[in-house]
């Protein structure tokens, strides 16, 4: 998809001077990424990952192209830890993943839509391909085809993103298939490698599987702790004040900190875009940053009351915060596609079973 960025200049332009300035501290923040404690393990499977790809079989009677089987990372932590973020910025910035001259990079990005089956899957990653169907097609077409494009679009990596999508209601010959198309994806005739993120159900799904299993390493992102993390996170408070030229009230990143954690059910990802958007706050109100700013922005993200706010609440170690902030819709359940036909016997008895 193609963006139009004279038109995006155009709206910027009519913003105020103050909302400008807020934008492009806005900018700033997002842009600047926070180094985490699985960023180095992230990079040093996915390097395990990319040499599994690039690796060729030296005996004589293969084809020069020949490579070994692709292998399989998979990363799982819940939402809003950051797993996602980690993963674009190593993309964005890993040499091997850059396009070259006429070569486009060799990753292919899917996320798995909600709900999903295997020949939905299919049809994303043709559509990811360049490649959509225009007419249906039957889900062991759709892969042959997928199988066919993979080496003439240079594709080495796939991610699949959001997996648990497909995998969190799928019955027992769902999963058969699922785990034998993942397979067939790392040891066809063009082997890839496979990056499979999601919540934490996606692993225990994947470790019932003992080809998936062998091939794959783990990578899983841990919640916050308290009080362990508190310093961490006053660190990350002040240094992003300081990134836009915010200042920051004595002591107040120490006692934001812990109610900021907890409040943000521990998930490093949910931390981070809540000092964006108190930051924000601050920027706009012309003041340092303060509790107040966050409890502001956690209101305007939640719509909660102060009773359930615990930048405000004076018992919010003992609050849910999950009543507020988590708002995930339960899997709708992937039914088959041909309902199941009534038995011989049901229908001489007038269709009753």
């Amino acid at each position: 998809m193609t963006y139009n960025s004279d038109l995006i200049e155009v709206f910027r332009v009519s913003l105020s001077e103050q909302q400008k300035i807020v934008l492009a501290a806005r900018e700033k923040l997002k842009n600047k990424h926070i180094e985490t404690e699985w960023d180095p393990e992230l990079r040093r499977k996915f390097d395990t990952l990319m040499r599994s790809v690039l690796s060729q079989r030296q005996s004589g009677s293969e084809p020069a192209h020949a490579r070994h089987e692709g292998r399989c990372l998979f990363v799982s932590g819940e939402a809003g830890t950051g797993k996602t973020a980690s993963l674009e910025r190593l993309f964005r910035t890993h040499p091997i993943l850059q396009p070259r001259g006429e070569h486009r990079s060799p990753l292919l990005r899917v996320i798995v839509p909600a709900p999903c089956t295997l020949k939905t899957l299919g049809r994303e990653v043709l559509r990811a391909l360049g490649y959509p169907l225009a007419r249906e097609l039957a889900d062991h077409i759709i892969w042959a085809r997928i199988l066919e494009l993979l080496p003439v679009a240079g594709v080495l990596i796939i991610h699949f993103d959001e997996t648990h999508n497909l995998t969190d209601n799928a019955n027992v010959v769902q999963m058969d298939n699922i785990r034998k198309t993942f397979k067939t994806l790392m040891v066809s005739s063009w082997p890839v490698g496979l990056i499979i993120s999601g919540l934490p159900s996606l692993i225990p799904e994947m470790r019932k599987i003992d080809e998936i299993r062998r091939r794959g390493q783990f990578v899983s992102v841990p919640l916050l702790r308290l009080p362990d993390d508190n310093e961490m996170v006053e660190g990350i408070i002040c240094g992003l004040a300081e990134v836009v030229g915010v200042a920051i009230g004595e002591d107040a990143a120490e006692q934001i900190a812990p109610r900021l954690i907890h409040g943000a059910l521990h998930r490093f990802g949910l931390v981070i875009e809540l000092i964006h958007e108190a930051v924000e706050l601050a920027l706009l109100d012309e003041k340092a940053l303060s509790i107040e700013h966050f409890a502001t922005a956690y209101t305007d993200r939640t719509g909660c009351g102060a009773l359930m706010n615990p930048f405000v609440a004076p018992n919010w170690a003992d609050l849910d915060c999950s009543q507020v902030l988590v708002d995930e819709p339960p899997i709708e359940p992937v039914l088959p596609i041909d309902p199941p036909r009534r038995s011989g016997r049901g229908r001489k008895n007038g269709g009753r079973s």
